[in-house]
């Protein structure tokens, strides 16, 4: 994640593009958290706050006029790798739900019991008309 100096180093373009992916990213881990697809509850907070300090940012240049042509490369780099990083919690999770719901598949456990043991007992389903029909057997 920028810190908010390095969101200021930004170039217009890039802070534009950082601001959807960001945005993207947030709704991916939000829907993953819902469905219950992700664990990560607490990247939903901190994806939140970033995407709040970019458009902060963002408001900030329109309201002063200013225009930033090029964003350095070591800020570029990191935006990236923060991306990368995010991504992949986003997809290992996916990957390990996938394996084990294949473990279960493939082994079946099945028991088998005698039914020399087991005894069954008839029990009157009970409900808003079981008298009447009792009360019909009988007469």
């Amino acid at each position: 994640m920028l810190t908010f100096s390095e969101i200021a180093q930004l170039s217009d373009r890039d802070l534009a593009d950082e601001t959807t992916n960001s945005k993207n990213s947030l709704f991916r881990q939000k829907m993953g958290v819902r469905t219950k697809h992700l664990k990560d509850s607490h990247l939903v907070k901190i994806l939140k706050k970033y995407v709040a300090q970019l458009l902060t940012e963002k408001n900030r240049r329109k309201d002063s006029g200013e225009k930033i042509e090029k964003t350095s490369a070591e800020v570029t780099k990191k935006s990236q790798d923060f991306h990368a990083e995010i991504e992949k919690k986003q997809t290992v999770k996916k990957e390990k739900a996938a394996v084990k719901k294949t473990e279960k598949v493939d082994e079946p456990k099945v028991e088998i019991k005698s039914s020399a043991d087991v005894k069954v007992k008839k029990v009157e389903k009970k409900g808003l008309f079981s008298r009447k029909k009792k009360a019909e057997k009988e007469s």
